[in-house]
């Protein structure tokens, strides 16, 4: 191996064509000693005598203090760049020739990689005497913008972003930026919505994010999720009432199982970063599942047709009275009802003046049992007494000023949380302020149903003290039936 070393040169003191002694250091540079050459180190030199000159490599020797190098030019003045004829006067420096740098990618004519990327460093591997190129794998590589960034680089490759004056860093899963200087985080212009209730059917729901950075760093989106056993899931552990996620441009787009036994809630984490700092935005996420309301019966006769529509989802309800008989209560059970806070409307056709129609949410099982009549006190809820909660068209228990007996259609509203456990009705709009019917959401105290066990025991009312009138509507629930009404907010519309 070559040793190379700073500033030496020396007189010489024997002539010829053969091994030279040195003698003397030459003012102003160091000694060969100085320079710490030893005995057999092999050197690059140039030699001077008068007009004439050599250079090559030396080996030096060294015995009793003085130094010796034999030599083997290279080149010199000689046309056939043997070696010179030195005279007195003769002077030797230790050099670096021009063979010793690599000036143009011909000169490698032992590197490893034959063809290397552009930007990249190569170093001297003196263990297999080649060039290879440099740590980290694939060197740095320079590209326009951060579209350019190789899609399947090695992992710890470096990269120049040119119109950012970034450099990035490969971690095995992302590029991210080295951060210099003062950082300010990306922000959110949407931000995710704070609840999601996902389609018990299977059907996909999206979650939407939009971000920004202010230094105009492009922005990259994921997501993780944990529950309240502080189990962490991401892409390639998806919790149970998940079976996909998949995420563009900030739409994440849920996939729900459809499995019963997977019920519950966990929050989804969304994270928008610039390669730096992240920001994130947290979603409660429920998979809960409704059973299909069946047709049912009260008293002797089916007065009640309730039927699911497979194509929306919507629940149908047809109660018919006729002349010889009175309908005291049909009622539309709810095993499984979704729970937390929901929000429904009933379309009912237009009811006949004189008709006295009554509407409410009652007891599932006192319904079966067929003790829930439209007289019958503490039939709707602990608070709840005779008559109660009923929409009579003129009995001073309206939910509006206007009579229901108008020959107009109307729509029920109903709106329940089962934290609170509380129920409000409404009608066309406008929330009863009466402690009959709850008053308004968010502001009325609702009517009390806690003696009711909403997962299994709640019921949709229906009843009349009038024969010969018939009652026809619809429950507008499920996929395509959006409500007329604004949703109270907090609540879910069914």
């Amino acid at each position: 191996m070559v040793k190379f070393v700073d500033r030496v040169k020396l007189n010489l003191t024997t002539t010829g064509t053969g091994t030279v002694t040195f003698g003397s250091v030459v003012d102003g540079f160091q000694s060969l000693a100085d320079a710490s050459v030893v005995d057999a180190d092999v050197v690059r030199y140039t030699l001077e005598s008068g007009t004439n000159y050599e250079v090559g490599t030396g080996t030096i020797g060294l015995a009793g203090g003085t130094y010796t190098m034999a030599r083997s030019p290279s080149s010199s003045s000689q046309s056939d760049n043997s070696a010179i004829n030195l005279g007195a006067g003769a002077v030797c420096f230790l050099t670096m020739l021009a063979e010793d740098v690599v000036q143009a990618l011909s000169d490698l004519d032992n590197v490893s990689s034959t063809a290397p990327a552009g930007g990249q460093n190569l170093a001297w591997d003196s263990g297999t005497s080649s060039w290879v190129p440099a740590s980290p794998s694939g060197g740095i590589t320079t590209v326009g913008n951060y579209a350019g960034l190789p899609a399947s680089p090695n992992e710890t490759d470096l990269a120049w972003v040119s119109d950012q004056k970034a450099i990035y860093i490969y971690d095995g899963a992302e590029w991210d930026r080295f951060s210099t200087g003062s950082q300010f985080a990306p922000r959110f212009t949407t931000l995710p919505s704070s609840e999601l209730v996902l389609e018990s059917d299977g059907t996909t729901s999206d979650i939407v994010v939009v971000a920004i950075d202010d230094a105009g760093f492009p922005i990259t989106y994921d997501w993780d999720a944990f529950d309240s056993s502080n189990s962490v899931y991401s892409t390639g552990t998806l919790p149970d009432m998940l079976t996909s996620v998949s995420e563009s441009s900030g739409t994440f787009t849920l996939t729900p199982s459809t499995n019963t036994s997977h019920v519950g809630s966990l929050t989804f984490r969304t994270k928008a970063s610039d390669g730096v700092a992240t920001v994130v935005g947290l979603t409660t996420l429920t998979l809960q599942f409704s059973t299909p309301i069946d047709v049912s019966t009260a008293g002797s006769s089916n007065r009640m047709t309730i039927n699911a529509n497979s194509a929306t989802g919507a629940l149908s309800i047809t109660s018919i009275l006729n002349s010889s008989e009175t309908l005291e209560v049909g009622y539309a059970p709810t095993a499984g009802l979704k729970l937390g806070k929901q929000y429904i409307e009933f379309d009912m056709d237009a009811i006949p003046s004189g008709r006295r129609i009554m509407f409410g949410i009652g007891d599932l099982a006192k319904a079966t049992a067929g003790t829930l009549g439209w007289n019958e006190s503490g039939n709707f809820g602990t608070s709840i007494y005779t008559d109660t909660p009923r929409f009579y068209p003129y009995s001073g228990v309206s939910p509006t000023t206007a009579s229901l007996d108008d020959n107009t259609a109307h729509t029920i509203m109903f709106a329940y949380d089962t934290t609170a456990e509380r129920v409000w009705i409404g009608v066309d709009g406008t929330w009863d302020a009466s402690s009959n019917t709850g008053g308004a959401p968010g502001t009325g105290a609702g009517i009390d149903v806690s003696g009711i066990d909403f997962t299994t025991g709640l019921c949709f009312i229906f009843g009349s003290t009038h024969a010969g009138h018939s009652l026809t509507g619809q429950f507008k629930s499920g996929t395509g039936n959006n409500p007329t009404y604004t949703v109270p907010t907090g609540f879910n519309a069914y």
